[in-house]
């Protein structure tokens, strides 16, 4: 009898692993994203990384919050097999990032959800993951969001469950990557479509079989192993891989067993200038890739992300080249040819991403801003988005003689209506400088923050480009001016040490010097004939005056 008990014992105890479920209950999870584990139902341990309580995004009670592909799973081996596996799954929180989670069989991926939670804001839908697994002995399962990115996508998993191994192991085929559907860019030319085979022995002339493929419909390929399928020279269109197990004979099994992967590689639409290329957008969306035909001078180039503000004769653009795919040393008036990339909009502002180096076409080009009024930029900030501008007898709202500019901040300009002067540019000498008093003609960037119109100034030139003068340096005086032989002299009531400055037209810095006392020359021999911004630091006050030099 005792022997009977222990069989019986033994029995139960393969049968209840056999089927199961997890609702968490147990979980130790809590409200910040950890490593951790914890005992569940029937004894199983769970192993979770990077992830954290369901918070308010509940399924039905507790859960386990996953939050991003590179390190958050949950995890756990099952004694005695499985057969189907199920569990439940809804966006948490309420970014746009595509969320898909995929289930690894034995460190193998085998089978991914569809793409949900892209839509802003809260979802309460919830959805159900099912795949007949039929594993026997102990199978290790990880359900996480698939891909290695570390972009929040957080889901909230929960009802996990699964039932016995039903005693034949069913062959399975499934192509983890690409994900279906997939836009390549259309710099691709070659991509690896990697495969997963479980209970089935890929080989060549032994074993269960071996694998078929074909690629749009053409010849058949026989594989013998269960290596990646690399494809080659591949061009711009549309492809379809078909893949199956047969066995020894080349004959397909029986059920069958086949998966199939869409994907394409996108071709560049090539437009004449920068406004077919914003027209398109509106019309079709961002996202799609562009060839420019025309050369767009850059008005301004930051270090930062090495963005460059273009435009030609039509249009502006940003161009946002985080990856600096764009080698070329490229400056303030120089015109870029071979501009080919992907659109996006960044709150609202048109930006291209370079896929490939671009060229300089010509260098020194002068671009001449368009005298346009607050309210024409605001009714049309698209026909102007990105261009530089001049608007004429323009004020600071805020200008009282001690206020400076600082960085990331919204000022009012007022040409008699009014419009957002917006310090993005952290890099602009005028950060920390007084905001001028005054109505001048400003020149100016034209951006926007979904939908309303801002401008910015990419030095202080720009701010003070057709003033006579802006001076807070008592006893400040420059002559002759304009100047007609290679020095000028700067004077002022002070013998405190002075930041000498002077820009050209493009607002780039070609004169910088200093020097201590109330008087010095200042030599400007290498520098050509034409109208120039001299700005003077002393201490904490300032002057900027126009030079002209014969």
């Amino acid at each position: 009898m005792k022997k009977n008990y222990t069989l019986l014992f033994i029995f139960l105890s393969f049968y209840a692993f056999s089927q199961g479920s997890e609702d968490f209950t147990n979980s130790t999870a809590t409200a910040s994203y950890a490593d951790g584990s914890f005992v569940g139902n029937g004894g199983i341990t769970w192993k979770y990384g990077h992830s954290r309580n369901q918070d308010i995004y509940l399924i039905d009670g507790s859960g386990l919050m996953l939050r991003r592909a590179s390190d958050s799973y949950i995890e756990a081996t099952i004694p005695g097999g499985i057969g189907d596996f199920t569990f439940e799954y809804r966006k948490a929180f309420t970014g746009t990032s595509e969320r898909q989670l995929e289930l690894l069989v034995n460190g193998v991926a085998i089978s991914t959800s569809p793409i949900f939670g892209t839509v802003s804001g809260a979802d309460t839908a919830v959805y159900n993951f099912t795949y007949t697994v039929n594993q026997p002995g102990s199978v290790t399962i990880r359900i996480k969001n698939i891909g290695t990115t570390t972009t929040n996508r957080q889901t909230t998993i929960d009802n996990i469950v699964w039932t016995a191994f039903s005693g034949t192991p069913i062959p399975s085929l499934t192509i983890s990557s690409p994900a279906n559907n997939t836009i390549y860019n259309p710099t691709v030319t070659a991509t690896d479509v990697n495969i997963n085979v479980l209970n089935f022995n890929v080989a060549n002339g032994t074993g269960d079989g071996h694998i078929h493929y074909t690629v749009n419909g053409g010849s058949v390929v026989m594989k013998y192993d269960t290596t990646a399928i690399s494809l080659t020279s591949l061009t711009p269109g549309m492809y379809t891989v078909f893949v199956e197990l047969v066995d020894i004979s080349h004959q397909p099994i029986v059920p069958a067993v086949n998966a199939t992967i869409n994907f394409s590689i996108a071709s560049y639409v090539t437009v004449t200038d920068l406004a077919a290329l914003r027209a398109d957008v509106i019309a079709n969306g961002a996202g799609k890739y562009y060839q420019v035909s025309s050369t767009p001078v850059i008005s301004y180039a930051r270090t930062t992300r090495n963005q460059k503000y273009i435009q030609d004769s039509t249009a502006g653009i940003l161009i946002d080249d985080v990856s600096e795919t764009i080698s070329t040393t490229m400056v303030a008036g120089d015109a870029i040819s071979s501009l080919k990339g992907q659109t996006s909009l960044f709150n609202g502002v048109l930006q291209i991403s370079p896929l490939e180096n671009s060229t300089v076409a010509s260098t020194g080009n002068i671009i001449t801003p368009q005298v346009v009024t607050t309210a024409q930029i605001t009714a049309n900030i698209e026909t102007y988005e990105s261009k530089l501008v001049q608007i004429n007898n323009a004020s600071f709202s805020t200008a009282d003689g001690l206020a400076v500019f600082v960085t990331n901040t919204n000022y009012n300009l007022n040409d008699g209506s009014d419009i957002i002067f917006r310090t993005m540019l952290s890099e602009a000498d005028y950060i920390g400088q007084v905001i001028p008093s005054g109505a001048a003609n400003r020149v100016l960037l034209v951006a926007e923050f979904n939908g309303t119109a801002q401008v910015v100034a990419r030095s202080l030139a720009d701010v003070t480009l057709s003033v006579d003068s802006f001076n807070s340096i008592k006893g400040f005086a420059t002559y002759p001016n304009p100047v007609t032989s290679d020095n000028f002299t700067i004077t002022s009531n002070s013998a405190e040490n002075k930041q000498v400055a002077i820009f050209n037209v493009l607002g780039e810095k070609v004169v910088s010097t200093n020097f201590t006392g109330t008087k010095s020359d200042i030599n400007v021999a290498n520098l050509s004939s034409g109208i120039y911004i001299l700005k003077v630091t002393e201490g904490k006050k300032s002057a900027t005056s126009k030079l002209i030099i014969k």
